[in-house]
């Protein structure tokens, strides 16, 4: 790539949920002048040696994302703009106006990976260097992802042809099947569990015993039974009285200064521990599969 006359440059630093900034790892990037956002973006993940496999956005309130008055989301550019405009049209420029202007950079709106973005202003381009380009680079780069080290291995195929009498009287999914966890929900979640109530008290049960309380999540789609809208972040108390989940799992949240009970498949945990991440993905899938009680 030809170098421009003028670069422009820019402190990407890797803080923590709760805004964390001492002593946190940073990148200095050097990029070109007729940049967008998209393009930034991904000379900062790659920096961090991050996949680029998650949706992301840009939003001047630092603190708190969802109150931005400013944004620009990958969403948009996929076709899904709610608020705010894309990335991949955008010229840097045309959002980062004077140095120390600052955005935040979410990525993966499950994790809330964030990144304080700063604009450090133009600078003359390092000779004989591709942009874009790292000229400092401090701390180590986090792993994107836990290693899911995994203590016990099966054949699928094998339990798959054990669980097709299991599944006669269930709901048939319309989807493949995840052998693993299908396995897991009828050999440990609903085993011995013949009726309607007593599959919503064996779910209710695993959930009480597996979840850790309270978390933060963020609501991934509107339900009907539900005031929340996409995007929203809540704090999930617990889960709801159990005749209140009889016929689909409900969680008590806080919202607004208020409490609400709403469908546990609406949301997804954010920077919580591997078992309740699990016990929630295992009722989704259930829900994705339409099994019922």
């Amino acid at each position: 790539m030809a170098l421009s006359k003028k670069v422009k440059t820019f402190k990407a630093l890797l803080s923590d949920w709760n805004g964390t900034v001492r002593g946190r790892p940073y990148r200095k990037i050097a990029i070109q002048q007729n940049a967008t956002l998209s393009d930034l973006a991904e000379a900062i993940l790659t920096s961090f040696d991050f996949d680029m496999d998650h949706m992301y956005g840009f939003y001047d309130n630092i603190k708190n994302w969802t109150r931005a008055s400013e944004g620009y989301e990958l969403f948009a550019d996929m076709g899904q703009e709610d608020l705010f405009p894309g990335v991949r049209k955008k010229k840097i420029t045309q959002v980062f106006r004077e140095p120390k202007q600052k955005f935040l950079l979410l990525f993966d709106y499950g994790d809330e990976w964030r990144f304080i973005v700063e604009f450090l202003g133009d600078e003359e381009p390092a000779p004989g260097m591709e942009i874009p380009y790292i000229f400092q680079s401090v701390g180590e780069a986090p792993d994107q992802y836990e290693e899911d080290n995994e203590d016990e291995l099966w054949d699928e195929e094998e339990d798959l042809d054990d669980l097709d009498d299991e599944l006669q009287d269930d709901p048939v999914a319309e989807s493949p099947l995840d052998a693993k966890r299908e396995k897991r929900i009828h050999s440990e979640i609903i085993v011995d569990a013949y009726d309607p109530e007593e599959r919503a008290i064996s779910w209710y049960t695993y959930l009480q015993d597996t979840m850790n309380f309270p978390f933060n999540a963020l609501c991934t789609h509107p339900d009907a039974q539900s005031p929340l809208l996409i995007h929203e972040k809540v704090r999930v108390l617990g889960l709801a009285d159990a005749e209140d989940c009889t016929e689909r799992i409900r969680v008590r949240i806080e919202w607004e200064k208020r409490e609400f009970t709403v469908p546990l498949e609406q949301l997804n945990p954010v920077r919580t521990n591997k078992p309740t991440r699990q016990a929630i993905e295992d009722w989704v899938y259930w829900q994705q599969q339409k099994y019922i009680f």
